[in-house]
């Protein structure tokens, strides 16, 4: 696994991202990672976390799912929420 991330092109497509007959593409616009918020659930890994953080994104991680309730405060104010 590597320890970098690395901004590609990605297609343009109304219905799908996938879809092999458009060809128009755009470059995505590069962000702070600070910026961004994780959210890990079920005990992901510690390299995973480590490498998260290194790159500079704002990590919580849990060892087991959280309630219903929990998760529904938790993911208010998270980008991404990981599940092993």
């Amino acid at each position: 696994m590597s320890d970098t991330l690395q901004i590609k092109s990605v297609p343009i497509s109304r219905r799908d991202s996938f879809n092999t007959r458009d060809k128009q593409t755009r470059e995505l616009k590069p962000f702070y990672s600070g910026d961004i918020k994780i959210l890990l659930l079920e005990n992901i890994s510690q390299k995973a976390v480590d490498i998260l953080n290194k790159a500079g994104y704002q990590v919580e991680f849990h060892t087991k799912a959280l309630d219903k309730d929990a998760l529904i405060e938790k993911i208010k104010d998270v980008h991404v929420v990981g599940i092993r």
